[in-house]
């Protein structure tokens, strides 16, 4: 079943985009250095056991990335002081102006049937205007599921996934890396447990394929550390949010 699910799941572009690929980023390195160092000098058995074996990782790691990431995306909300789009609908956010949010307050107010708190009210009793405000997202976000009618917002929900699962499974990512990395070292010498333990002679004569498998995990690792990050979640989250709350204009 797991099998079928990979294969069936890269046909949807959010679970492609946003669970797939992130599994896939995390365990690049070790298919890179499988391939180039062992990949050539396997039998056709050998190779059709690891492709099998390969899915099943896969299917694997698309679950943890999923689950990684939404317990990662509780975490990170409490840090923010709520979800997005809780957030750029409390009137002392300022990152929409007041004339758009009130125009929105007062759309989404009339759909939910609940009066919208003013500033006071907000900053009387935060925890009941936040639960009007996240009851007005849950109506917002069930009226906007048509992926073709609103595609900006659901390629925005894609990058959004995408970086939150990346950053999840970030941890598994950079031990794949680094892994890797002293994998081929050690391989070939340039790391030994005799003095020296750096051989610099063997450096300069590793072969092109130990090569290529040090830079693929090199740049991987560069990757989860300086791209996947709180940061750039945070610019996903925030702009996700504010391209649903866009969509109060079409409805």
């Amino acid at each position: 079943m797991g099998l079928v699910e990979v294969f069936v799941k890269t046909n949807d572009p959010y679970d492609r985009n946003a669970r797939l690929y992130p599994a896939l980023l995390a365990l690049f390195p070790l298919v890179a250095m499988l391939v180039t160092l062992y990949g050539i000098s396997a039998s056709a058995l050998t190779n059709s056991v690891g492709i099998a074996f390969s899915l099943v990782i896969i299917f694997t790691m698309m679950n943890i990335s999923r689950e990684m990431g939404k317990r990662l995306e509780l975490k990170v909300f409490d840090s923010w002081g709520g979800k997005p789009t809780t957030i750029l609908l409390r009137h002392r956010d300022k990152r929409i102006d007041g004339v758009t949010k009130r125009r929105y307050h007062k759309f989404l107010s009339s759909k939910i049937d609940e009066s919208f708190p003013d500033s006071q009210q907000e900053t009387s009793n935060s925890d009941l205007a936040d639960e009007i405000y996240q009851s007005a997202t849950l109506w917002l976000l069930n009226k906007t599921r048509d992926k073709k009618k609103f595609n900006i917002l659901f390629n925005e929900n894609i990058t959004y996934g995408f970086r939150r699962n990346s950053l999840g499974v970030k941890p598994i990512g950079l031990v794949i890396s680094i892994c890797c990395i002293l994998w081929v070292l050690i391989t070939y010498g340039v790391i030994q447990t005799i003095n020296p333990i750096y051989n610099y002679v063997a450096l300069t004569t590793l072969p092109v394929t130990a090569t290529t498998s040090i830079a693929v995990s090199t740049i991987m690792l560069f990757g989860w550390l300086f791209f996947f990050t709180k940061t750039s979640l945070h610019t996903a989250a925030f702009t996700y949010a504010k391209t649903l709350l866009i969509a109060c204009d079409d409805l």
